[in-house]
């Protein structure tokens, strides 16, 4: 699945990782009930943490649509199970037996019903969209048909991405609006993750990359607000509006994609453009081995805790820089070069 090399795309997954790591390393701040009611502000602080990042996995899928619907991969579906499925199934392993399991019948019903680890949840959905995606291509291949078939996305928009979200809100606020999910009796919900396949040749274009970034700030900034009112709300931390498939994120999401893609990044001297490739081709065996990198700082002793506000981020860059360290390394031994 090469994306052949374009800057902009290793620049996204080089900032999507980070985030990645940045979320899982303020979660434990964010669902912190005392810290909310005792420190507010340092909890708003890791909302900003979360609001920021939350495009870090659907970043991951549109790069996947934009290298298929530009055919920039030669790669089969067969090809697709083996990079993502193999690792899947190795560092399940990994984190299960590193977690104390000792039953390979559990592993396996874990590797194919839940995760060993909570952040493994990715791959399965990730893999079956790759495989997915040829096929939806099909259906929007050239203009005429996006023209065509414009009304299939603007409905899977509709019931999938906003109803959902309506009525969790008038949930939340109001109460008593569950009926409403009868709606999807119409068939026009999918997994959420999906529709960024189905969005991609409407909402991906070249836009004015300044005007793009404040209007992510803008988006995010809002979608922080409703978090932090939702929460306060409920009386608990509650992330639904930062999930994936919601509308400010998935909106928020194209948004940022399309600034990072509008710029021309050729004024980047060769080192750092150098760097940037190299980051960008570690991410994902940076995804698989991070969580075990902060487990074993945190067992030891090395990971930082004491100030909500600046551990996030000081054990980002740390386990930032160990894990890509590692795979860096790792990928240049042959048979762990297929798993990470």
């Amino acid at each position: 699945m090469s994306s052949n090399k374009i800057i902009n795309i290793e620049i996204l997954r080089v900032l999507a990782i980070v985030s990645v790591i940045l979320i899982h390393m303020s979660m434990g701040h964010f669902y912190d009930l005392n810290l909310m009611n005792q420190n507010f502000p340092a909890w708003v602080v890791n909302n900003i943490y979360y609001a920021l990042s939350r495009f870090c996995v659907p970043v991951f899928f549109i790069i996947a649509a934009f290298i298929s619907y530009n055919n920039k991969s030669i790669s089969t579906w067969k090809d697709k199970i083996i990079r993502i499925g193999l690792p899947y199934v190795v560092w399940s392993g990994v984190y299960y037996y590193y977690q104390g399991g000792s039953s390979i019948i559990e592993l396996i019903n874990k590797i194919f019903t839940s995760n060993p680890s909570f952040h493994l949840w990715f791959l399965p959905p990730f893999l079956g969209f790759v495989i997915l995606l040829p096929a939806i291509k099909k259906i929007f291949n050239t203009y005429d048909d996006r023209k065509q078939f414009k009304h299939v996305f603007v409905l899977l928009i509709i019931f999938s991405i906003l109803t959902p979200a309506v009525i969790v809100l008038l949930n939340y606020f109001y109460g008593g609006y569950d009926f409403l999910y009868g709606l999807g009796n119409f068939g026009f919900t999918l997994p959420g993750l999906l529709i960024f396949a189905f969005a991609f040749p409407f909402m991906h274009k070249k836009i004015n990359p300044a005007i793009g970034l404040c209007a992510y700030i803008l988006l995010v900034t809002a979608n922080l607000l409703l978090n932090i009112s939702v929460s306060e709300k409920l009386t608990t931390p509650n992330e639904y509006f930062y999930s994936y498939a919601t509308p400010l994120v998935f909106i928020s999401s194209f948004v940022l994609f399309n600034s990072i893609m509008s710029i021309n990044f050729a004024f980047l001297p060769g080192w750092a453009a150098g760097l940037i490739y190299k980051l960008g081709n570690c991410s994902f065996g940076v995804y698989l081995v991070h969580w075990l990198v902060y487990g074993l700082l945190d067992r030891y002793g090395f990971a930082f805790h004491g100030s909500a506000i600046f551990d996030p981020i000081i054990n980002t860059c740390i386990v930032f820089i160990i894990s890509f360290l590692l795979i860096n390394l790792a990928r240049y031994i042959k048979p762990l070069r297929y798993v990470c």
